[in-house]
């Protein structure tokens, strides 16, 4: 049978299993209804005991992403729990969304996000600071030509920033996950052109910080989801 699971090192045991079904979730490789492959399996194929496999079970299965059947094994759950949060996180693991629900979705949300962070301007100094060495080190990969992997990994930290810097635990949990959910279609952005565009939108939204400009971040986040959205081609 075909090894679907990836260690990664850094993280616990049971990240690694949780980490390694969402990315199956995400990339549609599990389905609703799947039967997942045997605690023993899961256990070989990740290098991880079976009683850190059985305790990530129950932590996905407590966000009603699989259901445990006694003696029958372990399924992708097939409709969402039943908590708003549950829901949330179900719908981005398993729907396969269109680019367009994405585009309105990302829209309204990223709005929300900047005015959280001017919310909490004067918390998040250490944080501001780090989103400029962002950009600074993305200035430094587009000089270079570095390859489209960097420059990615560029852009998803610039998100995990901006998530810190709501100063909100469970809006960063989220947020986080959305960006990781969304991590194909940011690839997608950085095949076409050399982080130019990418560079522009994420200076654009570091200048409406600066200027706690609550005034131009509906059409600062417009102009970089459009850039998004136009390259996904």
């Amino acid at each position: 049978m075909e090894n679907l699971f990836t260690a990664v090192k850094r993280e616990s045991a049971v990240d690694i299993v949780i980490n390694n079904i969402k990315q199956l979730l995400i990339d549609r490789r599990l389905l609703p209804g799947d039967k997942l492959p045997s605690e023993l399996e899961i256990s070989e194929g990740l290098g991880v005991s079976r009683g850190s496999v059985r305790e990530a079970m129950k932590i996905l299965s407590a966000f009603g992403l699989v259901d445990i059947k006694v003696g029958n094994g372990t399924y992708v759950c097939e409709s969402p729990g039943h908590g708003l949060i549950d829901s949330l996180l179900f719908s981005f693991f398993i729907t396969n969304p269109n680019i367009e629900s994405l585009y309105e979705f990302r829209q309204f949300f990223e709005i929300d996000i900047l005015e959280l962070i001017l919310n909490h301007y004067d918390k998040n100094f250490e944080i501001r600071a780090k989103i400029k060495r962002n950009l600074n080190h993305l200035q430094t990969l587009i000089k270079t030509q570095a390859p489209a992997e960097k420059i990615l990994e560029n852009d998803i930290e610039f998100h995990r920033l901006l998530a810190s810097a709501c100063c909100n635990p469970m809006v960063e949990k989220i947020y986080n996950f959305i960006m990781d959910s969304l991590r194909a279609s940011i690839s997608n952005t950085h095949r076409h052109q050399n982080g130019e565009y990418v560079l522009n939108a994420h200076q654009s939204i570091y200048e409406i910080i600066c200027e706690k400009d609550y005034q131009g971040i509906e059409s600062c986040i417009k102009k970089s989801i459009d850039i998004w959205y136009k390259l996904q081609d």
